[in-house]
């Protein structure tokens, strides 16, 4: 059988259940506890079919799913093709997505039920993966395929509703910040870049956060950062817990926390790779002190930030207002343009590590990915909380 998965925006998996009962009303349908492997029985003991639908989504398995999503960017986004514009509303469509459902059967593809397919994807406004390489649109035309040959003109992004001002990010101003950030690449030895798109225009401006949040986002990064660079040092977890508890009071801090931040702070005995990673927040926290004028430039994601540094600009602060009081949210022009320069940033280390090298140009893989998310945070993409901010490429 040929190659074939679908791919939406959404992750409703009751959606998913209640438009195979709506294409199969005669067909025996088992569902599993978690609605992520749906089979679809026909047929009696001599003659008995079964169709397998086995799903992942953003939120059932987080990690998985954005290094597929990245990878499928990356892949699709070196291809030269014929129709860019087609090219570029693809690459974003793809970073909107959050599903994707792979299919078993034991027989090949029939018409029929490639016909079934495109009723599946319809409702969810999704795209075919077919063959070895072709991604379709629920009509079933070719938006590309690996030649980059498509069959369409034009493509309407559209995504879940979290994901609507995608879209807009097709603007002029989107083109022109673009450009700015490929001439400082380019200025500093970046020769190759995929046609990515331009997708963060002045309009995104409306859904950067406010200094309040950035602020307390700020003081959350620093806390968990502490904590997590006080369990690898060896600290014991009643000086540790001590400390940090000092700090939280001392900024008010107790509510800034996401929900995965709070069970972090909260568990006196968590492990050593966990806590390694909460020390990487040390580079989000960074970029909110940028945000918030607390240090001047945010600098190339070459190398670590200078974590002292960082630590005395919270330091020299009594409190929480304090804090507030003594800073200035950057200009949205500076925030977006610093969101798409890492954007394009994170592209290069991610096809680097699809292609199993080093990350290029002195890049520190692990500082753009947090510098990345960070930005992502700040400038509303998706809409997403803390714990689920994305860094689609």
């Amino acid at each position: 059988m040929r190659n074939c998965a679908l791919y939406s925006s959404t992750f409703d998996l009751d959606q998913v259940v209640d438009i195979l009962k709506s294409i199969y009303p005669k067909d025996k349908i088992t569902v599993n506890d978690t609605k992520t492997k749906i089979q679809v029985i026909s047929g009696g003991w001599f003659s008995k079919k079964i169709k397998g639908f086995n799903i992942m989504t953003s939120k059932t398995s987080p990690e998985e799913f954005e290094a597929m999503v990245n990878g499928m960017g990356g892949f699709f986004s070196q291809i030269q093709a014929e129709n860019e514009l087609v090219q570029q509303k693809l690459l974003i469509k793809i970073s909107t997505l959050n599903m994707v459902i792979g299919i078993e059967t034991e027989e090949d593809i029939s018409d029929a039920f490639f016909a079934e397919l495109l009723r599946i994807i319809e409702p969810l406004d999704g795209l075919m993966f077919w063959g070895g390489g072709q991604l379709l649109d629920p009509k079933g035309r070719l938006l590309m395929d690996t030649d980059g040959h498509s069959e369409v003109a034009d493509y309407t992004v559209t995504a879940h509703t979290s994901y609507l001002h995608a879209e807009d990010a097709l603007t002029e101003s989107g083109a022109k910040r673009k450009q700015r950030s490929e001439e400082m690449l380019a200025a500093r030895g970046v020769t190759r870049m995929p046609p990515m798109p331009g997708r963060l225009g002045d309009e995104a401006a409306s859904s950067i956060r406010s200094l309040q949040e950035a602020a307390k986002r700020a003081v959350a990064l620093c806390i968990v950062s502490l904590k997590g660079e006080c369990v690898c040092s060896g600290e014991s977890p009643e000086d540790t817990r001590q400390l940090v508890h000092r700090v939280i009071g001392q900024y008010g801090a107790a509510a800034f926390f996401s929900p995965e931040e709070k069970k972090f702070i909260d568990n006196d005995l968590a492990e050593e790779a966990e806590a390694m990673q909460y020390s990487w927040c040390y580079e989000g926290f960074w970029v909110m002190l940028w945000a918030l004028g607390q240090v001047e430039e945010i600098g190339d994601p070459t190398s670590v930030c200078d974590v002292p540094l960082a630590v005395s600009r919270l330091q020299q602060y009594e409190n929480f207002e304090a804090l507030v009081e003594g800073s200035r949210l950057r200009s949205t022009t500076e925030i977006l343009d610093a969101a798409d320069l890492i954007y394009r940033y994170d592209w290069l280390c991610v096809d680097a590590r699809i292609h199993g090298q080093p990350a290029p140009y002195g890049l520190d893989g692990g500082v753009v990915y947090e510098r990345h998310r960070a930005l992502n945070w700040l400038i509303g993409y998706m809409g997403q909380d803390w714990d689920d901010v994305r860094t689609d490429t």
